[in-house]
């Protein structure tokens, strides 16, 4: 009898992973039977909002990457209330196409009770915007009634894979849509060829968002970011980090790395400004939606994640949405010589997304001239860098007589010197006569 006829039966979904020697795959097992019994309790509602949607015919889909820090999550949040886009909240998508990899030989069924698992590990701060335990595992199983039928094959499509996944999410938390081919709104976050072109694969005609910031601003905050989540990787035990802390050199290559479109995909990207979403926020949001081909709605104002208000706590004060207060510039780590050097270098980015440059030579062979003298220099992030190094990293292991530790940092300091000059030069000769293409404003 086939899936199809068993419907009103509420058919077992096949799980088979219980012996699995991963330990991410055996505690999202250990999840899912728990909440077994309550999931099949709700599949019948699950089952009702299921229908509305169309789920093999979801193929619109934008991706959201950032350029250092320059607000991607926030901009997310506007599309969660809107009731022609699906999303999952704050980076609960970024894992999709990591875990299909990493899981590839478990069905799709089985992906979709594991992705959960790993996406909160992979990032806690989804706890703050719960999606229920037997809510999400009861979507699953809607989905498994609706399309457990299917040919293998076709089920264990990776396209599949992000369909389900999406749909499962918005089932799970309620979400009935506008249409039944709600646009996928996809949190691939970071800048990576090889995640954009499966995206593409998977949905040809996707579009890709990218949110900049004021260089000079962008930058700074993402050293500051940086350093926390190069703290935190360790534990929040530096001193037994297998490497040492390197912010400086990640913000600077980072943002170098960030500031232009995939490669091959120019045509369908666009960058959104940090600053129009805080000072310009409707105007700005209803260019996307036309760019998108989706009707503006007034929930694009809003910033939510499942529903409830997404409040940013910066410096002990909480916000929700846009906060003009957030636009000002950001230099901190910055001194006058290298806001000089780094406007020059960028000095392509600041016309080409309406930032005042000031401190950068009109001409270009004044820019070279300026770059060739200041590069050399350390950048104050560098010295703080360093700084960091030596009290977290160095001194703790020190006073426990690990003298490997002192001389390995300097050499580990140098060569990212080194390695930061070498594409300061590089990047330099490429910008200077105009050969690096940033990404278009929207």
């Amino acid at each position: 009898m086939s899936v199809a006829e068993l419907r009103g039966a509420a058919p077992i979904m096949p799980i088979r992973f219980g012996a699995s020697a991963d330990s991410v795959v055996l505690s999202a097992y250990r999840d899912y039977q728990d909440a077994l019994g309550a999931s099949r309790e709700l599949v019948a509602d699950k089952r009702e909002i299921l229908r509305l949607y169309d789920v093999p015919g979801m193929t619109r889909a934008a991706a959201i990457c950032h350029c250092s820090r320059s607000g991607s999550l926030l901009l997310a949040s506007y599309f969660d209330g809107h009731p022609d886009t699906v999303t999952l909240p704050l980076l609960s998508g970024e894992q999709i196409y990591h875990c299909f990899k990493k899981h590839r030989g478990l069905s799709v069924w089985e992906k979709l009770i594991v992705y959960r698992t790993y996406s909160v590990l992979a990032n806690p701060e989804e706890g703050d915007f719960p999606i229920g335990t037997a809510d999400y595992y009861a979507a699953v199983h809607a989905l498994y009634e609706a399309y457990g039928d299917r040919p293998t094959a076709w089920l264990n499509e990776r396209q599949r894979y992000f369909q389900f996944l999406h749909v499962a999410y918005a089932v799970g938390t309620g979400r009935r849509p506008g249409s039944s081919r709600p646009m996928m709104i996809y949190a691939q976050h970071w800048v990576d060829q090889d995640l954009a072109e499966c995206f593409i694969e998977d949905f040809p005609g996707a579009q890709f968002i990218h949110t900049i910031r004021d260089p000079i601003s962008a930058i700074d905050s993402w050293f500051d970011r940086q350093v926390e989540m190069d703290i935190a990787k360790s534990g929040h035990c530096p001193e037994a980090a297998p490497r040492f802390l390197d912010a400086a050199a990640a913000s600077i290559l980072n943002f170098l790395d960030w500031d232009h479109a995939h490669r091959g995909m120019e045509p369908r990207s666009r960058a959104v400004r940090f600053e129009d979403m805080h000072m310009m926020h409707e105007a700005t949001m209803r260019r996307l939606a036309e760019w998108l081909h989706i009707a503006y709605s007034p929930c694009m104002l809003e910033s939510t994640w499942n529903g409830r208000p997404y409040v940013v706590e910066s410096g002990g004060v909480s916000w929700c949405g846009p906060n003009p207060a957030n636009v000002r510039r950001r230099e901190k780590n910055f001194n006058r010589l290298d806001r000089a050097m780094m406007c020059a270098l960028l000095h392509d980015n600041f016309n080409a997304w309406g930032y005042p440059n000031t401190q950068a030579p009109a001409r270009r062979w004044q820019r070279a001239a300026l770059l060739a003298l200041c590069f050399w220099v350390p950048m104050r992030m560098e010295i703080k860098n360093a700084r960091l190094v030596w009290r977290l990293q160095v001194l703790p292991n020190l006073r426990r007589g690990r003298f490997s530790v002192a001389i390995t940092a300097p050499l580990f300091l140098l060569k990212r010197r080194l390695r930061i000059m070498a594409r300061i030069a590089a990047e330099a000769g490429v910008r200077l006569v105009g050969k690096r293409t940033v990404l278009e404003l929207l």
